[in-house]
């Protein structure tokens, strides 16, 4: 019988090394223009207000899946959809229309690292249930990666109800809204040799 859940309280930390290179910023740590690092220390904390961080998951049994065979020898499948909401996305529309675009650049960089850490975060909270279960977990994966075409995205959509966390689905391009989403899957396996993950 599946189980559903959602997770908000994340602690995310977007580091600045990772900001300046998703820029294209190519000088050292301790090069850094003071106009940058004032300008990412800004948009961070912009950031802070503008994103809602949240997951919401699922976990079937394998005969509740559709049966991909990405699935297959599975016991049971977490599914996840990941979001920071749309505040993000909307501010870095708005800094563009106003040609402030290193701006713009920066703070689309810290959205994309809060959403993968919201993602990050959420895949150790369930490879953690799948241990709780005494079963190993795969690594997660994304709609989009061979062999789990984009398409795929609808399963998860129908599994679950994305709306709860602000998220819809573009029924002709399978692309997210927000943009700043990220859905994935956890293979949870009864034999360990199976799992693809190093760490638990």
């Amino acid at each position: 019988m599946s189980t559903l859940g959602r997770i908000e309280n994340f602690k995310i930390e977007v580091e600045e090394r990772r900001i300046l290179r998703l820029i294209g910023y190519k000088k050292k740590e301790n090069e850094i223009n003071s106009t940058i690092k004032n300008l990412i220390i800004s948009e961070k904390k912009k950031l802070a207000s503008l994103m809602k961080p949240a997951s919401i998951y699922t976990i079937l049994d394998y005969e509740e899946t559709n049966k991909h065979p990405v699935f297959e020898k599975a016991e049971k499948v977490a599914l996840c959809i990941c979001s920071i909401g749309s505040g993000a996305e909307q501010e870095v529309s708005e800094l563009i229309n106003r040609n402030e675009i290193l701006k713009a650049m920066i703070l689309d960089a810290l959205a994309s690292e809060a959403a993968g850490e919201v993602a990050r975060q959420s895949d150790r909270i369930l490879a953690q249930k799948a241990r709780e279960l005494n079963l190993w977990p795969s690594k997660r994966f994304s709609p989009g990666y061979k062999p789990w075409p984009l398409k795929e995205q609808q399963f998860i959509f129908r599994a679950l109800p994305p709306e709860e966390i602000g998220v819809k689905l573009n029924p002709t391009s399978w692309m997210m809204i927000p943009c700043k989403s990220t859905p994935f899957r956890i293979n949870f396996y009864s034999d360990k040799n199976l799992s693809t993950r190093k760490k638990y």
